[in-house]
């Protein structure tokens, strides 16, 4: 499914309003985002049609709710989308290749800009908060690619527009994208890249989400939901981008070049800064006949990718039970989801087994950086964040406490079902029958 096929499965099922009035990208076009975003079940998606001082338009609030993010994946619903993806990590490697790099004629595309015309600063770029001292680009996908190996990675990372030619792009530490620019420092090569605005929907969440080492993100989402996608050679970078994208921007980062990003307004509710920033110098761009251009508004809970957030916490789940048979279920609470911190209901009440357990979910895998990790019983409804807390309390125990390089754990398991207060079934069964004479 591309782009324009998703704005038109929203606008079918009227998920999608139209705001034709001019709207500014400078604090204005956020702003309205945040208060669509906060209405019950998340608002609707957004198409700002008319925006100051820009000849394109804007896409926005595209997954901010249960039903659009459904729609974003092909699933009617999160227990299907859960059973595919445990479908996929038993079957990893068993999928038949659904991407076709045959190269057609790129025909979608009506314009192409090569040094020295490009200037990124013509993109309706947005500023979400007053204290931000830039425009981003939010949703843009970037493609990277292994100098060595030619394994090309897809990361979804903010990217601050500097000037017409250069772009900030604040990739983390260990990300993908930073491993092949430590592989491109250490040759004393430049960086391959590319901004992929507008292609497939689900590749967003791809992008985000902590897939397996070696799961190209591109072919996880063919796999995933069974469909096929067309890759194209960029024009003037050695990388292979989704034919029908809206926008692709391509350049370069040289290794030794880093920039200052920010202050940006995050998930945390604060302004960050970057100091080392990569820098992208931008060398073409592609673009297709009247783009439309995806963008989100970070900023603390309620937003809009807390959805994205529940969707990998769906995957983290399924990856974890493939290697810890004892864990039931997770719940990852929204205002801690980026940090990791994972509430786990579990079978097993050995101590020593959860403190391994601990250990290792600490070591590798999706939760290596989890600030917060708390142990339950499967008795307790990890949905309900008064229930945990209240279990936690009251089985705290020192022995039961682990810190490591700033992270914490509690183990609040290993209560006798035998010892907990329940009602008599009995009187619940009585108290059904005669609902009606107590005129309560």
């Amino acid at each position: 499914m591309n782009f324009r096929e998703f704005l038109r499965s929203l606008k079918d099922k009227e998920q999608l309003s139209c705001v034709h009035v001019k709207i500014d990208c400078d604090l204005e076009l956020a702003a309205l985002c945040r208060r669509e975003f906060r209405k019950p079940l998340g608002g609707k998606g957004l198409l700002f049609e008319t925006l100051v001082e820009s000849e394109y338009r804007i896409a926005a609030n595209l997954f901010g709710s249960q039903e659009r993010l459904m729609q974003m994946l092909t699933c009617s619903s999160a227990e299907q989308f859960s059973q595919r993806v445990a479908n996929f990590l038993a079957a990893s490697g068993n999928f038949p290749n659904r991407i076709d790099y045959s190269y057609p004629q790129q025909c979608q595309k009506s314009k192409l800009m090569l040094l020295p015309d490009v200037d990124v600063t013509k993109f309706p770029v947005i500023r979400s908060w007053p204290g931000e001292a830039g425009r981003y680009f939010t949703l843009a996908l970037v493609v990277t690619r292994h100098i060595e190996t030619n394994v090309e990675n897809v990361g979804l990372y903010r990217a601050q527009v500097i000037s017409p030619r250069e772009i900030a792009l604040n990739f983390a530490s260990g990300s993908g994208a930073d491993h092949h620019l430590q592989i491109a420092r250490k040759r004393g090569e430049v960086l391959p890249v590319a901004l992929v605005l507008g292609s497939d929907p689900a590749h967003l969440w791809a992008a985000a989400a902590p897939l397996p080492a070696g799961i190209n993100e591109f072919d996880a989402c063919c796999k995933l939901f069974g469909s096929s996608m067309t890759m194209v050679p960029a024009v003037s970078q050695s990388l292979q981008v989704p034919a029908d994208s809206e926008v692709i921007i391509e350049g370069q980062i040289d290794p030794q070049k880093t920039c200052i990003e920010g202050p940006f307004g995050n998930h945390t509710g604060q302004y960050v800064t970057r100091t080392d920033c990569p820098l992208m110098q931008v060398t073409a761009i592609q673009q297709r006949t009247d783009p439309i251009i995806p963008m989100t508004v970070v900023g603390p809970p309620p937003s809009e990718n807390i959805y994205l957030g529940k969707a990998n916490e769906i995957l983290i789940r399924e990856t974890l039970k493939l290697n810890f048979s004892q864990i039931v279920d997770i719940n990852m609470p929204v205002q801690t989801i980026f940090h990791g911190a994972s509430l786990i209901s579990i079978r097993s009440p050995n101590q020593k087994q959860n403190q391994e357990m601990i250990n290792q979910l600490w070591a590798s895998g999706p939760l290596r950086k989890a600030r917060f990790i708390l142990l339950v019983d499967e008795d307790i409804d990890l949905a309900s964040l008064s229930q945990c807390w209240w279990r936690a309390i009251n089985q705290l125990s020192r022995t039961k406490m682990y810190q490591s390089e700033g992270r914490m754990a509690i183990d609040a398991t290993g209560v006798d079902p035998d010892s907990l207060v329940a009602e008599n079934q009995e009187i619940v069964d009585l108290l059904g029958k005669r609902s009606n004479e107590y005129n309560l």
